[in-house]
């Protein structure tokens, strides 16, 4: 009797310590750190007016040398892993198209990224200098920006002031009421990743007259959970809160793995911030007081031992695939690039591409979903049926639809 107790003791701690390993009954009950994703960078864009490009493209482009040249071996190094197109044609980097927000969502995309700029005045980006200038030259036909949305005071949307300024939904809270009328029209979605990059400089330093932008702060910070809570509800989101539960941080609830299901996360979103540069000390403010985001609408970028990390960001799968793996298998969430500013596309390279899908990377974002792609190659990758897939390196999908 002693042996079976002490045998049923052993099942049920190794059951336990497997359970992610487990076959499902059904989709429902995979775990969403158990699935992959697609999503799409910088989710919003719409392309630049040439003119704009011709302008403003060769400046930044010489900066961008400029500081290469200034960087010490290592940093080299970490910029070429990160941006293997160098960044050296910044017309060439940004030369991609996304459809409508929500035709991505309704085709099958469940990442978005969103870029975010401080505007608590308004009309910060209202009339970029290249604009400006162009207009000083007699040019009168520039691509149409919603000025009117600029103008007023709030958290803009847009990659980059006075480059690649055009976007489908100028405001956050334009492009959260995107998403909730999907949502709302598809009430049975998989979970949404948003991801947030917060903007925390712009080119005046390369360029002068360029835009100043406004410091991102508390009160930015704060405007993004209200905007996030107000325009989507607290219902239709995923939070550090219910993650942690009553574990002492949101790490050691991401390394037990007490991620939900799918069939509990459906219809949900959950936001996740990247952190630029791992620039932690811009993101006291969202931080200080909340060492695990207690409160918090969205998730932060982290490092393993931080007591905030339950998502981390490795880009290039080429290079990382060992780290993405290691940090999927603990039970990290995990973003990474299936092709890199054009690079892939444009050479019809599906390498990176094939490497973050093996990496088990959740969250895989691209910049070209369909075929052929505006290159006229075949390079792409196409959103997985019902917006998801069973994760193969932590799952045993056999038993999964």
């Amino acid at each position: 009797m002693k042996r079976f107790a002490m045998m049923a003791g052993l099942a049920a701690t190794l059951c336990g310590a497997m359970a992610v390993a487990q076959p499902a009954s059904n989709a429902d009950a995979v775990p969403i750190n158990a699935i992959q994703v697609i999503g799409t960078h910088n989710s919003y864009a719409i392309p630049a007016d040439p003119r704009v490009m011709a302008l403003m493209a060769p400046r930044l482009s010489a900066f961008m040398a400029s500081m290469n040249d200034m960087m010490l071996p290592a940093q080299r190094a970490q910029m070429l892993d990160e941006h293997p197109g160098r960044l050296t044609d910044m017309a060439v980097s940004l030369d991609y198209v996304q459809m409508p927000l929500q035709a991505q969502l309704r085709s099958g995309v469940r990442s978005i990224e969103i870029d975010l700029q401080p505007d608590p005045a308004g009309g910060a980006y209202a009339d970029p200098l290249p604009y400006r200038q162009l207009r000083a030259q007699g040019v009168t036909d520039l691509a149409p920006i919603y000025r009117d949305e600029l103008a007023k005071p709030g958290m803009k949307v847009l990659h980059v002031a006075d480059l690649d300024f055009r976007s489908q939904c100028p405001t956050f809270r334009h492009c959260l009421t995107l998403m909730k009328q999907w949502s709302d029209a598809t009430p049975n979605h998989s979970p949404v990743f948003v991801l947030l990059e917060p903007k925390l400089s712009g080119l005046d330093k390369a360029i002068p007259g360029a835009t100043q932008i406004p410091p991102f702060d508390k009160a930015a910070f704060d405007e993004v959970d209200d905007s996030i809570r107000s325009i989507l509800g607290r219902d239709k989101l995923f939070t550090p809160d219910d993650l942690r539960g009553d574990l002492p941080t949101l790490e050691a609830a991401a390394l037990a793995k007490r991620w939900p299901t799918l069939g509990q996360a459906r219809g949900k979103f959950l936001f996740l911030f990247l952190v630029p540069g791992m620039n932690l000390k811009a993101f006291a403010p969202y931080l200080d007081g909340r060492p695990s985001l207690q409160g918090r609408a969205a998730f932060v970028q982290g490092q393993a031992g931080m007591a905030h990390t339950a998502f981390m960001l490795f880009d290039n799968a080429l290079t990382r695939g060992a780290e993405i793996g290691d940090a999927v298998r603990k039970g990290y969430l995990v973003r990474t690039r299936a092709d890199i500013d054009t690079v892939d596309a444009r050479d019809g390279s599906g390498q990176r591409r094939d490497a973050a899908l093996a990496s088990g990377a959740q969250i895989i974002s691209t910049d070209y979903l369909t075929a052929p792609n505006i290159y006229a190659n075949d390079y792409h990758l196409a959103p997985f049926a019902q917006g998801w897939r069973c994760n193969r390196l932590v799952y045993r999908c056999s038993s999964v639809p």
